[in-house]
């Protein structure tokens, strides 16, 4: 999703100072309060929030019944919780607006390019110390299998900030795998590649079908958001277009490296060749999904877990022989990127963080009841337990008629954090995509936001962008490329490396 940094951090600049002083026309008036204090009932315990306001981006829709999500909750922990969830174009914008409209929420789903920056303006509440003395980091919530829920760690440590959370995760933050036409595979007697030259080699295999075979596509050739190599890899490999710490632990500009040259070659080779989408620098993601549903595919580079069913399904409707498959990666270089997490993070205008810390991300993640809420939904409406004891999944209450099934409430069930075991049934081209992602995945970093960096990311993102593209078609050699880059963003990658390091 394309997002203008200078845009956003300006536009979250002025809301939160409006926030501190603006109080809304109905005289509402919530201030963000960074240290607010844990508040005991009067059994030395959390005290429980009367009511949570939410608002999320990716939970059940009102067609889907959000209502009856809400009241379930409601029911479950005597809280009343109110969900809000705007059109997902203008999410960012309308918590923005919530602030500058003083009606702030209490919790709010956050991505992971937006996470960092309400952390520099005060508008989250460090759950740090939430976080380690409760139930579920120490053990004590019991799940549905009757033992301790146990937390994957590194993806709470993976939101820290400074070594401090402000946002716990959702689920796992997954990524993306390389898928490829088995079928076509096994018509051409090619095994899956173990080396560049192989993956070339299966390409052009790939190309003699026909003159309307396409045998690799992406949207694009670098992300619009950090991953920006997440997809590629056997073509990025050791390369990275962004920047990051070095063995040293010192931060350095990507692009300049010499491994970027290497790159980059590879890109213009193979796209020379006829091995490379020829509209990839203006694909969308629907466009190449179209081109693979079409069966003019070979490879592309896609979603793990639920797409892998996904586009298996969709790509059987025209050939019912065609099966997808993802790739392992090629080398140890070209290992595919895990993102961050999405977080559900407490703003500090919430009256009560520690409470909603516990009936919110904790509840959520207990392995029990909450997670089977927050992953499965409202029973007899989003699920049933058959007479036998399984539990299914049901349609969609908003199409009642589909053949697809409720896939999350909120959290997707098969990316748990937890040893959370949902006892309904996932299919299993998604889970054998997740474990072969799991086992050949390094998991990215929350990156570093600072008003300055966003500002000089506005340029070097919009360049960086052109000159891969004319390298890629051959406009200019690969070094001339990178020489003309560091030209052009000379000052914005000057800020870049002074802001990350410190200096």
């Amino acid at each position: 999703m394309k997002r203008n940094f200078v845009a956003k951090a300006a536009t979250l600049a002025v809301a939160l100072i409006m926030a501190a002083g603006l109080v809304a026309c109905d005289g509402e008036s919530r201030e963000l309060i960074p240290d607010r204090p844990k508040i005991l009932d009067e059994n030395g315990e959390i005290e429980k929030p009367k009511s949570i306001k939410l608002i999320t981006d990716t939970g059940l829709t009102e067609e889907n019944r959000r209502d009856l999500f809400m009241e379930e909750y409601e029911k479950l922990t005597g809280i009343k919780l109110v969900i809000e969830q705007p059109a997902h174009n203008q999410y960012y914008e309308k918590i923005n607006l919530s602030f500058a409209g003083g009606r702030m929420p209490d919790a709010m789903e956050v991505g992971n390019t937006y996470y960092p920056n309400y952390v520099n303006y005060g508008a989250l509440f460090d759950m740090t110390k939430a976080w380690e003395e409760s139930d579920l980091k120490n053990g004590k919530v019991i799940g549905r299998n009757g033992k301790p829920t146990v937390v994957d760690e590194k993806y709470v440590d993976a939101l820290k900030i400074n070594g401090k959370l402000y946002g716990f995760p959702m689920t796992r933050g997954n990524g993306t795998v390389t898928y490829v036409r088995k079928d076509w595979m096994e018509q051409l007697n090619i095994d899956e590649p173990k080396s560049y030259d192989e993956f070339l080699d299966m390409l052009r295999a790939f190309k003699s079908l026909g003159p309307d075979i396409v045998p690799l596509t992406s949207a694009g050739l670098i992300n619009t958001e950090t991953p920006y190599d997440i997809y590629l890899r056997e073509f990025y490999q050791d390369a990275h277009p962004d920047f990051y710490k070095n063995s040293e632990g010192v931060y350095v500009d990507g692009m300049s490296q010499p491994n970027m040259i290497d790159a980059l070659q590879r890109f213009q080779d193979a796209y020379a060749e006829g091995l490379i989408d020829r509209e990839i620098i203006t694909n969308k993601t629907s466009t190449c999904r179209n081109k693979f549903y079409d069966g003019k595919v070979g490879a592309f580079n896609y979603w793990a877990g639920q797409w892998c069913h996904t586009l298996n399904q969709s790509l059987k409707i025209k050939f019912p022989d065609a099966e997808a498959v993802p790739l392992t990666p090629i080398n140890d270089s070209a290992l595919y990127i895990e993102r961050p997490p999405t977080a559900v993070a407490i703003t500090t205008a919430c009256e009560n963080p520690y409470g909603v810390f516990k009936w919110i991300c904790e509840y959520s993640h207990d392995g029990g009841e909450g997670q089977m809420l927050f992953s499965h939904g409202v029973e007899g409406v989003h699920y049933e337990t058959k007479d036998d004891g399984t539990v299914v999944a049901l349609t969609p209450p908003a199409s009642p008629g589909s053949k697809e099934l409720v896939e999350k409430a909120w959290y997707a069930p098969e990316l748990t954090i937890t040893s959370f075991e949902t006892p309904i049934y996932q299919q299993e081209r998604k889970i054998s995509s997740l474990k072969m992602f799991s086992e050949n995945s390094t998991l990215n970093e929350v990156p570093k936001m600072t008003l300055n960096i966003a500002d000089a990311m506005v340029e070097i993102s919009t360049v960086r962008a052109e000159i891969i593209a004319k390298v890629v078609r051959g406009d200019m050699t690969p070094e001339e490329g990178i020489k003309d880059y560091e030209s052009r963003c000379k000052y914005e990658i000057e800020t870049m490396l002074s802001e990350l390091n410190g200096k």
